[in-house]
């Protein structure tokens, strides 16, 4: 009789906690793990959409338009409230990093993996060094 208790314990715990994670999961409050995204990825989320974030290294907020056809054009802003923006154009590679080519000399340019949890999006490079950090907008809301 104590192992049927035992038994019969164990699986309404089981029970339980199987309602519980079906609760959560269907209420939308699963949290989604950050991950790398691929090419595919990379360029559906970037293309004619902007990314509104934050550089550290330069303490800057920026936007960044990427246009469906490979251009971009960004504005950063920096502690002083100094505005300075560029140009250039964006790919991805088959690997999933995206690359930056800058007309303006002072920008460097560069090839970083996207990591994407919920709505949040990080640059980071090949050292595993975060360059930037934001969310995505939809569009051009800058009009950049």
């Amino acid at each position: 009789m104590a192992v049927v208790s035992t038994v019969v314990c164990s699986i309404k715990r089981y029970a339980i906690a199987a309602v519980l994670i079906v609760a959560t999961m269907s209420s939308g409050h699963v949290e989604a793990r950050p991950r790398t995204l691929d090419r595919e990825e990379v360029v559906e989320l970037l293309s004619g959409n902007t990314v509104i974030g934050f550089d550290p290294r330069a303490g800057s907020e920026f936007s960044m338009f990427h246009s469906s056809r490979g251009r971009v054009r960004a504005e950063l802003r920096n502690i002083n409230r100094r505005t300075d923006r560029s140009d250039g154009r964006w790919w991805v590679t088959d690997e999933g990093k995206l690359c930056v080519d800058w007309t303006n000399y002072r920008w460097v340019d560069s090839c970083v993996a996207v990591v994407r949890e919920d709505e949040s999006v990080t640059f980071v490079d090949d050292g595993g060094r975060i360059v930037s950090f934001g969310e995505m907008a939809p569009g051009n809301p800058d009009d950049l």
